[in-house]
């Protein structure tokens, strides 16, 4: 008898602690943009996943680095087998040459999923940076200027490798996620402007313990891709009219680029010498 008493006391006691609580209330730790965003350790995590993107075996380390574009007048893949060119899917990949069936595309995590993969991620962490973010503080200015970077690494990958290719630069929504493929000279705009921002962002190598090590991007990196995609935006390439040639855009013309990419080197070149 008394301990049935004593068990319905707790179950009173139990049952008054869950409806005295307020339900509707967020818990503190949900992974929200306004909770990410605004702490350092979270926000750096969610950076981190866009490094991740490249790290897939089918994706940037085990397939683009290694295969796309391979052979040329000065490379040419190891171990080259004749018999093999027609019908294996990396010589495929070496020459630019994949086919729909190719059996390296193929795959859920290939190198044009995953690239677009980091860019979606990228696009999150700019967006939740920008908004949640305090970027007078040198660290979160740091992951906006990193995650801004490396989405101009994979556009210019992507150029690289399929031409003009859609350009997702928001988040996905049912205006761009079927979008088609966009002209090159749009996206090198975007990622010159990119990475104006950011090198005024980031820090220069050993000024905060994010640059520390080369496994993070600096201002360093970030002044260098401005210059090589100055370079690319403003030279030779094949285009949608189908000719090979320089852009009609007077913002990629050379006057308008070299200058910039000129002055990106003295910076990096002024700051080593120091």
């Amino acid at each position: 008898m008394k301990r049935f008493i004593y068990i319905s006391l707790l179950s009173l006691s139990l049952t008054g602690i869950v409806t005295s609580c307020d339900l509707d209330a967020p818990a503190q730790s949900a992974m929200e943009e306004p909770n990410l965003f605004s702490v350092k350790e979270l926000a750096e995590a969610a950076v981190m996943g866009i490094h991740q993107s490249f790290g897939e075996t089918n994706s940037y380390r085990g397939r683009f680095l290694p295969y796309y574009g391979q052979n040329s007048d000065i490379e040419w893949i190891n171990n080259m087998d004749a018999s093999k060119v027609a019908d294996d899917g990396k010589y495929e990949l070496c020459t630019y040459a994949a086919r729909p069936s190719n059996t390296q595309m193929n795959t859920a995590n290939n190198a044009w999923a995953k690239f677009y993969e980091g860019i979606e991620r990228a696009n999150l962490c700019i967006r939740g940076l920008e908004t949640y973010s305090d970027l007078k503080d040198a660290d979160f200015a740091q992951l906006l200027g990193e995650a801004m970077t490396l989405r101009a690494v994979l556009y210019l990958d992507l150029i690289k490798g399929w031409g003009d290719v859609p350009a997702r630069l928001t988040s996905l929504n049912a205006d761009n996620m079927y979008s088609g493929r966009e002209d090159r000279d749009v996206i090198y705009k975007q990622l010159i402007i990119d990475l104006q921002e950011a090198q005024n962002l980031c820090a220069w190598p050993n000024e905060l313990d994010a640059t520390k090590t080369v496994e993070r991007v600096n201002k360093v990196f970030v002044k260098g891709l401005l210059a090589r995609v100055c370079l690319q935006a403003s030279g030779y390439a094949q285009r949608l009219d189908g000719e090979n040639r320089l852009s009609t855009d007077p913002e990629l013309s050379k006057t308008r680029l070299y200058p910039i990419a000129l002055q990106a080197c003295k910076d990096v070149m002024e700051q080593e010498g120091t």
